[in-house]
């Protein structure tokens, strides 16, 4: 016995199915009108809003605006700076010139100590017969071409030279001859034998 008599059923469908599809002169138009429809929009989901406060925002600054916030701000550092310095600490002069002493919110000039002056130091040597009497010594780098005394009368030769305070070993130079002068107040022993002068300048007062 065959398939087709056990389930005649089944005949019947598959006999539907081999039978040719005809469609209509409409239905073109009808899948192209129905493809032509709007797309509908999917749903999008939406995150939680940012604060006002807190959204990112740009601020547009101009350069003379900017130069003046610059300023204020180093206005506000200089005097909380300032305003740190005990009352107490005073800044000393080290130099020459006159230095502000900083006190907390104002300044007062101090006068550094005064600078020392150069003092003109005199000579004199008596001899007769000398053609010639210079002054060497440390102030001057033992140079018997630099500080020449004048003959002042017929016996005095004399002249000054400007020295700062200090000690100065120096001695005579007498017609090419080195020696120590007789009028100098202390000696001092010299590497080359005979002793040096000693002169001691001191400050000019004030």
């Amino acid at each position: 016995m065959s398939e087709h008599e056990i389930d005649p059923f089944i005949e019947d469908i598959a006999g539907e199915l081999r039978r040719p599809v005809r469609f209509d002169s409409t239905f073109e138009s009808r899948v192209m009108a129905a493809l032509d429809q709007p797309m509908m929009p999917l749903p999008v989901e939406r995150k939680a809003s940012t604060p006002w406060l807190l959204r990112p925002r740009t601020f547009y600054v101009s350069p003379l605006a900017g130069l003046a916030v610059a300023a204020g701000l180093v206005a506000i550092i200089t005097m909380s700076v300032l305003r740190t310095v005990p009352g107490k600490e005073v800044a000393r002069a080290n130099t020459t010139d006159t230095l502000p002493v900083l006190i907390p919110d104002h300044f007062i000039p101090v006068a550094a100590p005064a600078a020392p002056v150069a003092v003109a130091s005199p000579f004199t040597y008596i001899d007769r017969h000398a053609k010639s009497v210079a002054v060497v010594g440390s102030f001057n780098d033992w140079d018997a071409t630099k500080d020449v005394l004048t003959l002042t009368s017929d016996s005095v030769w004399t002249g000054t030279v400007p020295l700062m305070p200090g000690r100065y070993e120096y001695q005579l130079v007498v017609d090419g001859k080195w020696i120590a002068d007789p009028g100098a107040q202390q000696t001092a022993a010299s590497e080359f034998g005979a002793a040096n002068s000693v002169l001691i300048v001191s400050p000019v007062p004030r």
